[in-house]
């Protein structure tokens, strides 16, 4: 959804800016490497309760994530190692976030918590390596609602959000309550997809 609809027009603006910062010596890479220690930061803050922060620094690792896509393509001596690169810094930089959640509600024994940030990361991960076997298959495969940007925006406005209950609610209960309900939703929703881009693969391969 974000990715056919948003992305052709914010790669279009962030194209220029990009061209600047390749002229500068920043490779891809390096933007690549700052995004995940931007989201390593935010995966400690979300552990430590730290929450409007962390809210706050998903949204600006997915920024970098979207920059080193455009200082690649601005480069002139990109190659595919680079995109490797991106695809597995991707999957550690939303690994550490599902942890510092997992850490919140573990610190809190919030078991609900756990286990909906548990079955969150295992659909996450099938959703991109589902994508990533079709694929390998010759099989584009980028259906479903709940993509990586997606799932990034949940969680970074969930995450703010719960902050700001936070500061205002004196009831841990009522204080975590929005965040179990965003790993609820991204649980599902994770899996829904999972399984959908596994049926049009599958259907994909049987009309060959």
């Amino acid at each position: 959804m974000f990715e056919a609809k948003l992305r052709p027009q914010i790669s279009l603006i962030l194209y220029p800016i990009a061209k600047k910062i390749a002229a500068f010596g920043i490779t891809a890479n390096m933007i690549t490497l700052l995004g995940f220690l931007v989201n390593l930061v935010a995966a400690f803050c979300i552990a430590t309760g730290r929450l409007i922060l962390a809210g706050i620094l998903i949204l600006v690792g997915s920024s970098f994530d979207m920059m080193d896509g455009a200082v690649a393509r601005a480069e002139t001596n990109s190659n595919s190692s680079g995109a490797l690169l991106d695809s597995v810094i991707d999957r550690y930089s939303e690994a550490v976030i599902f942890f510092g959640a997992f850490l919140y509600f573990y610190f809190h024994s919030n078991l609900l918590g756990v286990i909906f940030v548990f079955a969150s990361a295992i659909g996450s991960i099938l959703v991109s390596y589902i994508r990533a076997r079709a694929e390998g298959l010759q099989i584009e495969c980028k259906v479903g609602f709940m993509q990586r940007p997606e799932r990034i925006v949940l969680l970074a406005v969930g995450v703010f959000v719960q902050g700001l209950v936070l500061l205002k609610s004196g009831d841990l209960q009522s204080k975590e309550l929005i965040l179990v309900s965003v790993f609820a939703i991204l649980a599902v929703t994770s899996h829904i997809t999972a399984i959908h881009r596994l049926v049009f693969s599958l259907s994909e391969l049987s009309n060959r």
